[in-house]
């Protein structure tokens, strides 16, 4: 596997210049060590003129449970091997074979532009800023593009003709976007889009006591709402009911206390304006001891169920 990475700061560059009209490129360019991907690839082109009939993607060792994706008008031949070792997979699962080449067969003319998608799992024996290239060889009509080839150390990538598509790999967690004051870290903070018209939304943090002492968020407010109330889901009689905590949410020393869908929440009533999905939204949280911290959160889709959850899961079902 070693003979396939290249640390960060050797590609680093290449990952973003070369022009998509020009090469074959992944249309998103990182991955999740430890999480499942979806990795698209874009062709522009034929080769000088002639239509493509062919598309064929080596996997990268250490990419597993790799699956195509069927494409109307075209076959799929898929070649299976053993892996160099076995990789842990979801549920305590090991693996030890799986994809190691797709073939797309078909046609695509020069003058038109598509996409081959193909999805899978990251093994979690990469470290953050490891970049896979992936190998691919485009058949046309008459002629070959390989794109296969690396920059060497200090090379110019936009030297290269053919380079290779390049996937960066990142840590298994995103980093939490979030801040502190005093002994009390907020983070993880998210909400879920609401449609036009809707007076209420929910709002999800992760509050975490670094000290000695106890604290409590006592209040929470946002221009966005006319006011914000910490609430609590429970179950009552085999009945759902949500209740306002009036005195506060304690936070005691060096624990977290996370807020969770259908669990303890932020309450916004009457909006002024729906919340939006690719947006944020910023309030203000009073706490006892380490006072006011203004915090932003994320505006997820509908359905989300937290920050990375909803697509992961989707992702991992594909699988079994």
């Amino acid at each position: 596997m070693k003979s396939i990475l290249f640390g960060l700061a050797a590609l680093s560059a290449a990952l973003g210049s070369v022009p998509a009209q020009a090469h074959v490129v992944l249309d998103k360019a990182d991955a999740r060590i430890g999480k499942t991907f979806k990795s698209v690839l874009a062709v522009p082109h034929g080769c000088e003129g002639a239509a493509t009939v062919r598309l064929t993607v080596q996997i990268p060792e250490g990419l597993i449970a790799v699956k195509p994706m069927p494409k109307p008008g075209w076959t799929i031949d898929v070649k299976k091997g053993a892996y160099a070792r076995a990789y842990h997979f979801f549920h305590g699962a090991q693996l030890s074979d799986g994809v190691k080449e797709i073939s797309w067969s078909g046609r695509l003319e020069d003058g038109f532009y598509d996409e081959f998608t193909f999805t899978g799992f990251v093994a979690d024996t990469f470290k953050a800023g490891d970049v896979l290239p992936i190998p691919v060889v485009q058949d046309c009509e008459t002629g070959t593009a390989k794109w296969v080839e690396l920059a060497a150390p200090g090379q110019d990538p936009h030297a290269l003709k053919y380079p290779a598509p390049l996937l960066r790999l990142t840590s298994a967690e995103p980093p939490p976007r979030g801040v502190a004051k005093g002994d009390i870290t907020v983070s993880s903070g998210w909400s879920r889009a609401t449609p036009g018209g809707a007076k209420i939304g929910a709002g999800y943090v992760t509050l975490t006591n670094t000290g000695r002492e106890p604290d409590r968020l006592v209040s929470v407010s946002a221009d966005i709402a006319e006011s914000v109330e910490i609430h609590e889901m429970s179950t009552r009689d085999g009945v759902m009911v949500m209740r306002p905590i009036e005195e506060g949410l304690a936070l005691p020393p060096g624990q977290t206390v996370t807020l969770t869908s259908g669990g303890m929440h932020l309450m916004l009533t009457g909006l002024k304006a729906p919340l939006v999905e690719g947006k944020s939204v910023a309030v203000t949280l009073q706490f006892e001891r380490a006072g006011k911290m203004a915090v932003l959160l994320d505006v997820l889709g509908v359905g989300a169920q937290g920050p990375g959850q909803q697509d992961g899961a989707k992702a991992e079902h594909a699988h079994h």
